[in-house]
């Protein structure tokens, strides 16, 4: 774990008196807040779904080009709602899935992704222990993740953990995680904060978001980050509710939100990754998006769509967003 990202938590928890070392309340604040938000997921994420089949399936031709082996014993590690698993029924050669074993903490969650994957592939298995399903060591050659590892207190970790599964000349795809160099380019940081300048805009694009918000407010739709404030207090992880904010960042646990968290040391930089997984893992591609923050290009006014457009091509490693695909060696 980042000791950049508990420095940081520790000053902002602080006034509200967590119980738990800061590793064990990533770990329960995101079962928490998976929890609840696991049936509004998908609606609140339409980017994912608009953005990542593309890249996915950019993903999913690297991995048939480097593999030794065509065919697939998958392992889906933090299924979510089945996102990634759908990429790759729909998208591998017709017959090459041998196994797909779907797994997530989340039992609300794997509801969702079984009820999404289950009709397309009947064979899958769904759980959230590993340790039941398995059939033996270095079974998998193929991992895949997706907007995951950002949420563990201890990325490597959980990876290093996974080898005993994994088969020596394993693939890892892993998708739509945080880029912290996106923060660490004067240019982009600079194209980005003229855009949040521009409040008319940020109001007109973003009128339903604007509206969500309204509607958690009054209290006709539920706010997951509130949910999960008031039960975690409930259950005594702090002895002060905490603010939505604090929620966020502490599930968000790896995502830097500005050039000072980034120059820190917070969030990802995959040139830095490849030297932390130098010893295991070779990256054979990776592709860097989302050259306006947080913000969808496509939805946004032409302008800002052409000058995003524009500097992705000056500098195609530091879009906000990153996927990547890592073939294991022993």
């Amino acid at each position: 774990m980042s000791s950049t990202n508990t420095d940081f938590l520790q000053d902002i928890l602080k006034p509200y008196q967590p119980q738990l070392e800061i590793a064990q309340l990533v770990v329960e604040l995101n079962k928490l807040f998976h929890k609840f938000d696991a049936k509004d997921y998908d609606r609140q994420h339409p980017e994912i779904h608009q953005q990542l089949p593309p890249i996915w399936q950019e993903m999913i031709g690297q991995a048939i080009d480097v593999a030794e082996t065509s065919v697939w014993r998958i392992l889906d590690f933090g299924c979510g709602t089945g996102f990634e698993a759908e990429q790759l029924i729909r998208n591998m050669p017709e017959g090459s899935i041998a196994e797909l074993t779907c797994y997530d903490p989340s039992p609300e969650m794997l509801a969702c992704c079984q009820t999404r994957i289950a009709p397309l592939f009947p064979r899958a298995v769904f759980t959230s222990d590993l340790n039941s399903t398995s059939s033996g060591e270095r079974h998998y050659n193929l991992l895949v993740t997706n907007s995951l590892i950002h949420h563990l207190p201890d990325p490597i970790g959980t990876i290093d953990n996974l080898m005993p599964l994994l088969m020596p000349d394993a693939i890892w795809l892993a998708g739509h995680e945080p880029s912290s160099r996106f923060y660490k380019n004067a240019e982009c940081l600079k194209l980005y904060n003229d855009f949040l300048r521009q409040r008319k805009w940020r109001k007109f694009l973003y009128f339903e978001k604007y509206l969500s918000a309204f509607k958690q407010k009054i209290g006709l739709t539920a706010n997951p980050l509130k949910q999960v404030a008031e039960e975690a207090f409930h259950r005594g992880l702090f002895n002060k509710q905490p603010s939505t904010l604090v929620i966020d960042r502490i599930v968000d646990f790896h995502v830097a939100h500005s050039f000072e968290e980034a120059a820190s040391g917070r969030g990802f930089d995959f040139e830095i990754m490849q030297q932390d997984l130098i010893d295991k893992w070779q990256l054979v591609w990776v592709k860097t998006y989302s050259f306006m923050g947080p913000y969808y290009e496509k939805d946004l006014p032409e302008k800002w769509s052409h000058l995003s457009h524009k500097i992705s091509h000056n500098f195609p490693k530091d879009g906000a967003n990153f996927s990547a695909a890592w073939k294991r060696y022993d």
